[in-house]
């Protein structure tokens, strides 16, 4: 290389590097640590995540919502407020105030998919529906929106048939069969004193042409969606692999029983530390299925369980 074009290559270098020297310092200070920077165990954001987007029969769409916690030991709790928020109001208060952190490996890593979901009603097609989450200095808004094909999702059986299971307060009652959840009646408790969370649940899927078992043991797990302090739920988890290794006629907890319709009664007992009003979140999966998996968005449902407590 010639000297003049070692001296033009260093003086183009050296160009660039004042030139992302100055972008850099036009960053606001808040922005400038991220994305790249590490994970932190504690002060690290909170992030709202939007999952994807369903057609609805009725002309209606449906958005799913998630959350990403960046810290690796920090559980955080953002109020619903201006920290906390979904836009337009009339869709506020849905979402959580309570994130976990979560290390599951592989694609969705520390992200909590399929939290809660908004349905906007037909006359207000093309609506975007926007969550801001405001934590230790910084602020993210995702927008719900039904404009990326790559975002759109569906009711449809799985690979196998699998479909997202169904959930009941009631044998007779409303029933979720997705995302969007469905609210039992409020249950009133005292700071301290047990009280039984129960639901009914029921695999579902259309898997009469496949070569693969047609109904399977489901995963159930109960989770603090909104509140002032995290309750003590006993075995708040269990897989649907762990259900199909016990006898499956019974027992404590959150196991099941059977009931009629091929519907299995769940339960588990919380207790409460402080008063307040509360909101459980039971999500019911099939992963035992082959075909279905955290990972790719199938399948599970929602359903929440509003609880009131007294001093």
């Amino acid at each position: 290389m010639s000297r003049q074009l070692k001296l033009a290559v260093g003086a183009v270098a050296f160009a660039m590097l004042g030139i992302a020297t100055t972008l850099h310092a036009q960053l606001p200070s808040h922005l400038r640590d991220y994305e790249l920077a590490a994970p932190r165990a504690t002060g690290d954001i909170v992030a709202p995540m939007f999952n994807g987007w369903i057609a609805n029969q009725d002309g209606s769409t449906t958005y799913i919502f998630g959350f990403a916690n960046r810290n690796t030991t920090e559980l955080v709790d953002i109020p619903l407020g201006p920290n906390n928020r979904i836009e337009p109001a009339q869709f506020d208060g849905v979402q959580p105030t309570h994130f976990p952190t979560y290390s599951r490996g592989g694609f969705v890593g520390i992200q909590e998919r399929g939290v809660f979901a908004v349905t906007i009603p037909a006359e207000m097609k093309g609506t975007e529906v926007v969550w801001t989450l405001s934590h230790a200095g910084h602020s993210y808004s995702v927008p719900g929106r039904a404009t990326s094909p790559a975002y759109e999702m569906s009711r449809a059986p799985a690979a196998f048939g699998s479909l997202s299971p169904a959930i009941r307060f009631e044998l007779n009652g409303a029933e979720s069969t997705h995302r969007e959840g469905i609210y039992a009646p409020r249950i009133t408790t005292a700071v301290g004193k047990p009280v039984n969370l129960s639901a009914y649940v029921q695999d579902r899927g259309d898997r009469a042409q496949y070569d693969v078992a047609q109904t399977y043991h489901l995963g159930t797990e109960w989770i603090l969606h909104q509140g002032p302090a995290l309750p003590d739920i006993e075995q708040a988890s269990i897989t649907g692999r762990e259900r199909r290794n016990q006898s499956g006629d019974g027992g404590e907890g959150s196991f099941a029983s059977p009931a009629p319709d091929g519907w299995t009664e769940v339960s588990t007992l919380a207790t409460f530390p402080v008063p307040g009003d509360y909101v459980i979140r039971l999500r019911v999966d099939n992963f035992d299925a082959e075909d279905s998996q955290f990972d790719n968005q199938c399948c599970w449902s929602n359903a929440y369980v509003p609880v009131t407590v007294t001093p």
